[in-house]
C-alpha cells in the first residue's frame, strides 16, 4: 500500500487512486455556519499552530525561543498530559488509510498508554466538537487496518491551559456515523 500526502490541498492518494480524508467524509456533520468567517479563520490557523507546536514538541524539535508566547502554554500543557498520564508518542501527525474503504487521513497522535495504542485528538477549541468521536473512530479503524491487533483506544486530549481534559470516546454509534458519511460522500462522488 502506498500512501501519499500533498499538504498544500490537503489530498491523499492511495495506491495512484485519490481518495477522501476524514475531515472531508465528515464535513456534512460539522457545522460552523454561525461562527464569522474571519473569526472561523482565525480559529483555524491557530488551532493548526498548536497541532504544529506539540508535533514538533513531539519530535524534540520545537524551539521554544522562537515559539509564539499565546502557544506557549498549549504545549506546556500537552506535555503536563504526556507526564502526568505516562502516555508515550509512537506516532505524530503520520498519515494513514484504510485500503479496504478507500479513506485516509492523519490522527494527531498515536500514543501507547495504559498497555494499549490510543488514538487522541487534540483540541484546543472552547468546546469539543461532537464530530471527535466519528473522526477517532476512523482514525483507530484505519491504523488497526494497516497494523492489525486490536482497535486503538480513542480519546480526545482538550487542552485548557493551565489544565487539560480527556474526554474517552466508546461510543458504538461512532464508526456507523462515519460509515453513513463514508457512504454519502462516495455516493456522491461516484462517476
Amino acid at each position: 500500500m502506498q500512501l501519499e500526502f500533498e499538504s498544500a490541498g490537503h489530498t491523499y492518494t492511495l495506491d495512484g487512486q485519490l481518495v477522501p480524508s476524514v475531515s472531508e467524509v465528515l464535513r456534512p456533520i460539522v457545522d460552523y455556519s454561525m461562527v464569522p468567517p474571519d473569526v472561523l479563520a482565525a480559529a483555524a490557523e491557530f488551532g493548526a499552530n498548536v497541532h504544529l507546536a506539540t508535533h514538533l514538541f513531539d519530535l524534540g524539535e520545537l524551539d521554544w525561543s522562537t515559539l509564539d508566547p499565546l502557544l506557549v502554554p498549549y504545549v506546556e500543557t500537552w506535555k503536563k498530559f504526556l507526564d502526568e498520564s505516562g502516555a508515550i508518542v509512537i506516532a505524530s501527525e503520520q498519515p494513514i488509510a484504510h485500503k479496504k474503504l478507500g479513506y485516509a487521513g492523519t490522527p494527531d497522535r498515536v500514543l501507547m498508554w495504559r498497555d494499549q495504542h490510543v488514538v487522541p485528538d487534540l483540541k484546543s477549541t472552547a468546546v469539543v466538537p461532537r464530530s471527535v468521536g466519528p473522526q477517532t473512530s476512523a482514525y483507530a479503524k484505519a491504523w488497526q487496518s494497516t497494523r492489525g491487533g486490536r482497535e486503538p483506544g480513542r480519546c480526545c486530549v482538550h487542552l485548557q491551559p493551565p489544565k487539560y481534559r480527556v474526554h474517552r470516546r466508546r461510543e458504538s454509534t461512532d464508526w456507523s456515523v462515519f460509515l453513513s458519511c463514508l457512504n454519502i460522500w462516495k455516493f456522491n462522488h461516484a462517476s
